[in-house]
């Protein structure tokens, strides 16, 4: 009703316009010029006053007209209004002479208002589809919180000439939804979006809710199921609702919209797998750095700690990666609870990174260092397991020791490395560390070349008998020198090959010079049996067994001439798989030895069952044997238990004749060190048992 009211009201100012042109012009009972430029000039007049009400009333109903938009309807108007003029000057000179022609003028002004209002549905239809073409266009990943989302959301409410457009988000399983409202005029309470919901999940169709008045509904569906709904309530203007047409644009704004929150959760995920460590949810090594160094701008006095949990190896080989990642976990819960207003980060495997303004820590990077390990260190129960954190720290002070994140980060990381060596430390950077970490990766990187070339030599070391001082075999040695780097101890390139994966090759290589060696003095008429030392990592690699019987193989030698050294840490890192292995090798004719015994977890019950030959005692349970009644009773009791086992007692590092006099008496079996003879080379090796064996018969 409001329409018709408002274009009657129209049609009579147009009426009294033309009307009073034509008066005001003279004569209209004649046609002729006069009467045809009355026309022109009130159609003129008529159809400017006509477009700039439309226009006030559309601003009053909430769809204000632009300026420019307003100039070129006035444009339109004034041709279209001489078109009509036109139109009016034929039809009144032609009811002029015959009346009946009015029949045929109200078919043609049918007809023109036909097509007149077609040629607006099409025209509104195509600045439609030009505004969503661009708005698809401008559209670009969204996320739900950020502040754009609700500007595009007001484009759709625009758009769809809505007063009210909600947006509920799906929160999760439990049901909740999450709203994104943009409202025009007085807030609406948006509808309960489960109703959408349960209506596609019966019927795969939106609906809106019943008794729902002039309000449209649409899923928004993504690849894994609906993300939300989209409704737009009360149409702008009060002539129509809202019919199919604006219900297909609805359907296809939110594609356009599930898709563009899609690529904004996606993007999101990316940049936040990016600069975050999935397990614990803290910053990961690139993001630290970045914090860093925006808190070195704000604040250059502040203290890095990079911290180890030394015991997650242990946990992860023994106890499984799970249990491995709870601890972790159950870490990075005590470093947040401990440091709020910190930066905490994990930056690789174990390790983490805590840093702190000076003043936090009163400016003591060694106080800092030891609240770290007195806030995390402990007892810890992982589900139904205990276990023990332990940590190494290593703390760097800015700017004192760096004015950067990246060369804090390392220099920390190379204290926490010393820290290790000090029973967790905390260490604080000193230049030596730098120079130490200089000469490791030296090291390590000549290693490589070393073992690839051949480089890496052997030294042999005769063990004898306690009471009769025959032969019983040697022990091989690894020995390398280098052009550029000298002499480089086993104590120093034998951790370093564990640290960097270079144990096999290494065991390889000593292996096959120590059998080659073996068989060179079998065929000079010696049986003298060899001994190599093996890590746990490469006993408990599953290609080990293999790799040993084809090098035995390829050698020719029996296998019972050759006897692998273990470290008791074997037996209690993985009892199971340790077991299997040892077993295998004692299969195939190997014998074992457990070296440095004393030294870890000095129990003899880790062997019971297992196919062991001879326990190694370690040489500082010898070294004071002469004077300390301790190290004595130490002595005996492992050759007891040893001995009633079956396994044979040796002493190693044996260097005066007390020494060998009381560990004779002691009952142990075998003896070892410079006492009888220095590590030699094979050759030498081989004229030193020609000379023994002569002197001994």
């Amino acid at each position: 009703p409001l329409k018709i009211f408002f274009n009657l009201g129209i049609d009579t100012m147009e009426v009294a316009l033309v009307t009073g042109a034509v008066t005001l012009l003279g004569r209209s009972d004649v046609p002729g010029p006069r009467l045809w430029l009355g026309l022109l000039l009130g159609l003129l007049a008529s159809e400017v006053l006509s477009h700039i009400s439309l226009a006030a009333v559309m601003g009053l109903l909430g769809a204000p007209m632009t300026v420019n938009r307003l100039v070129r309807t006035l444009g339109f108007a004034l041709i279209s209004a001489s078109v009509f003029a036109c139109l009016a000057v034929v039809a009144v000179t032609a009811m002029w002479t015959e009346r009946r022609v009015v029949v045929v003028i109200l078919l043609l002004a049918a007809s023109l208002t036909v097509a007149y209002r077609g040629h607006r549905r099409l025209s509104a239809q195509q600045r439609t589809t030009e505004a969503l073409y661009d708005f698809v266009k401008e559209l670009g990943p969204l996320c739900a919180d950020a502040e754009e989302t609700r500007d595009v959301l007001e484009q759709i409410r625009v758009l769809l000439h809505a007063r009210h457009l909600d947006l509920a988000l799906s929160a999760g399983t439990d049901g909740a939804w999450r709203h994104v409202a943009v409202f025009d005029g007085v807030p609406l309470t948006p509808f309960d979006a489960t109703v959408i919901a349960d209506s596609i999940a019966q019927t795969g169709a939106a609906a809106p809710p019943s008794g729902a008045h002039d309000r449209m509904a649409t899923p928004l569906l993504g690849m894994n199921g609906v993300l939300g709904v989209l409704t737009v309530n009360d149409r702008l203007g009060s002539n129509r609702g809202f019919d199919m047409g604006d219900l297909r644009l609805l359907e296809t704004v939110a594609t356009e919209l599930a898709t563009a929150l899609e690529r904004g959760k996606l993007l999101g995920d990316l940049g936040l797998a990016a600069t975050t460590d999935p397990l614990t949810r803290l910053p990961n090594l690139s993001d630290v750095t970045q914090r860093l160094d925006s808190a070195l701008r704000s604040n250059s006095s502040i203290l890095v700690a990079a911290v180890a949990v030394d015991s997650f190896r242990e946990v992860n080989d023994t106890l499984g990666h799970q249990v491995g990642d709870d601890l972790l976990v159950e870490v990075t819960r005590r470093l947040a609870l401990s440091y709020p207003h910190a930066i905490v980060g994990r930056i690789g495997g174990g390790r983490f990174a805590v840093a702190v303004q000076s003043d936090e820590a009163w400016g003591d990077p060694s106080m800092f260092g030891l609240g770290i390990r007195a806030q995390v260190e402990g007892g810890a129960q992982l589900g139904a397991i205990g276990t023990h954190i332990r940590l190494s720290v290593g703390v760097v002070s800015a700017p004192d020791h760096g004015r950067d994140g990246s060369t804090l980060l390392r220099r920390a990381e190379t204290a926490m490395y010393g820290a290790r060596h000090s029973q967790g430390g905390p260490a604080v950077w000193e230049p030596a560390y730098e120079v130490q970490g200089q000469r490791r990766l030296a090291v390590v990187m000549a290693l490589r070349e070393a073992l690839a070339g051949g480089a890496i030599g052997v030294a042999f070391q005769p063990k004898l008998k306690t009471q009769t001082g025959q032969i019983t075999g040697v022990e091989a040695l690894a020995r390398w020198t280098h052009p550029a780097l000298g002499a480089i101890g086993p104590d120093e390139f034998i951790p370093l090959a564990e640290a960097s994966g270079l144990m096999g090759p290494l065991t390889t290589t000593v292996l096959r010079q120590s059998l080659t060696a073996c068989m060179g003095w079998q065929r000079r008429g010696g049986r003298i049996g060899v001994a190599v030392n093996v890590s746990a990592d490469t006993v408990l690699d599953p290609n080990f067994v293999t790799e040993v019987s084809a090098i035995i193989t390829s050698v020719g030698i029996d296998p019972d001439l050759l006897t692998l050294e273990l470290t008791e840490g074997i037996v209690v890192e993985d009892p199971v798989l340790a077991a299997v292995r040892m077993h295998e090798l004692r299969a195939f004719g190997v014998k074992l030895s457990v070296d440095d015994f004393g030294t870890g977890y000095s129990s003899l019950t880790y062997l019971k069952g297992l196919p062991v030959n001879e326990v190694k005692i370690d040489k500082g349970f010898i070294d004071d044997v002469v004077d300390d009644a301790g190290d004595r009773a130490v002595v005996r009791a492992v050759v007891d238990i040893a001995h009633t086992l079956g396994m044979t007692v040796v002493a190693e590092g044996i260097e005066q004749e007390d020494q060998h006099r009381i560990l004779s008496a002691l009952g142990v079996d075998e003896t070892q060190g410079y006492l009888h003879a220095r590590p030699m080379a094979a050759v030498d090796m081989a004229a030193w048992l020609r000379r023994h064996e002569s002197a001994r018969r």
